[in-house]
């Protein structure tokens, strides 16, 4: 009798192990995340131009680029123009040297930062309009679709 009652306790235990669950609790990131942009529209040339954006995503939020990019310069040709630009990847700092703001881990985010519209100590960026584009990346890879702004340099 104790062993037949072994037998059905081991015979249970079993059981019970290979019915691990196929299910998981754990969430699953269905969306993209997404921006929004409140920088300003105008910056005097050779001032500092404030990048502000906010970040959310239903599950965490891992990184974003920046970039502004020339788009068409007052009495200019593109030719002959030396255009005024940032990019997060490769400019890591802010105009004042600064390591530029994390959202890793986030859910939601607020970032702002100054990017200088000056070309070292005497030259500034030409008068024009440009574009800023701000694109989030999530921690599971989802990539948003870019936000933009236009804004003049004047």
């Amino acid at each position: 009798m104790k062993l037949l009652k072994y037998a059905l306790m081991v015979l249970f235990s079993a059981g019970m192990m290979s019915c691990g669950g196929g299910g998981s609790d754990d969430p699953v990131d269905e969306k993209k995340p997404t921006g929004s942009i409140s920088s300003a529209a105008t910056v005097n040339a050779g001032d500092n131009y404030t990048v502000s954006f906010s970040a959310s995503d239903d599950m965490e939020l891992k990184s974003y680029r920046v970039q502004i990019a020339f788009e068409n310069a007052i009495g200019m040709t593109v030719k002959t123009y030396q255009d005024f630009s940032f990019d997060s990847n490769s400019d890591l700092t802010d105009a004042d040297g600064n390591k530029l703001p994390s959202i890793d881990g986030k859910k939601t985010a607020s970032v702002s930062f100054p990017v200088s519209t000056r070309f070292g100590e005497n030259t500034v960026a030409k008068k024009g309009m440009y574009k800023l584009t701000v694109t989030l990346t999530d921690a599971s890879g989802k990539t948003s679709d870019p936000v933009t702004k236009d804004f003049q340099i004047q």
